[in-house]
């Protein structure tokens, strides 16, 4: 009977230590709040009014990789270029993180995404901008593919310590807000482990 008592509380022990702490606060002096979508236990998300979480996978977190998706508007029937079924919303917004063994990784990291978006969308406008306390490269653009049903968007690159974040906006033509204006919105209420 102490053998098995012994194994539970070993068990216990061992399996508690999988669970990954919860940071108990943000850089910007905000307590960490558990209902955020934490990515990398690194970066927390307070999902913004009008948006919606969809996903958040933590698959690839052996190889340091975090993401999350959240939507604006209600989901349509779509078929991919794939021809895979697809939900499709008047927006989405995608946020990546990826963690490095150093902050020039992470640096490298981000630009390669910068460079990749710069090729693959038609870019209206670039700047640095701070949203909460990070400085990101910002992007607005239209798609160049006539199969991509969204039409414009926004997106984001940038580092928090060793971790590269980036965050893209994609919405549909009749999409009536601002794709700038809603990814700021998005980026202010992200917050990043002190």
């Amino acid at each position: 009977m102490k053998r098995l008592l012994v194994l539970c509380l070993c068990m216990t022990l061992f399996l508690s230590g999988c669970v990954r702490a919860v940071p108990p606060k943000a850089v910007d002096g905000t307590a960490w709040n558990e209902d955020w979508v934490t990515l990398g236990n690194a970066l927390g998300v307070d999902t913004p009014e009008g948006l919606t979480a969809q996903e958040s996978s933590d698959a690839l977190s052996a190889k340091g990789m975090y993401y999350a998706t959240w939507s604006i508007g209600e989901a349509e029937p779509h078929i991919n270029e794939d021809g895979e079924d697809a939900q499709l919303y008047d927006a989405q917004v995608y946020l990546l993180a990826a963690g490095y063994d150093s902050t020039q990784k992470a640096e490298e990291a981000a630009e390669e995404w910068l460079a990749m978006a710069n090729e693959q969308y038609a870019v209206e406008e670039t700047k640095a901008e701070t949203y909460n306390g990070q400085e990101f490269i910002v992007i607005t653009y239209t798609y160049t593919s006539e199969s991509n049903p969204y039409s414009r968007g926004a997106s984001a690159f940038g580092t928090y310590g060793n971790y590269a974040v980036s965050a893209e906006l994609s919405c549909q033509e009749g999409f009536e807000d601002g794709a700038l204006e809603t990814l700021e919105n998005f980026l202010d209420h992200c917050h990043y482990a002190a």
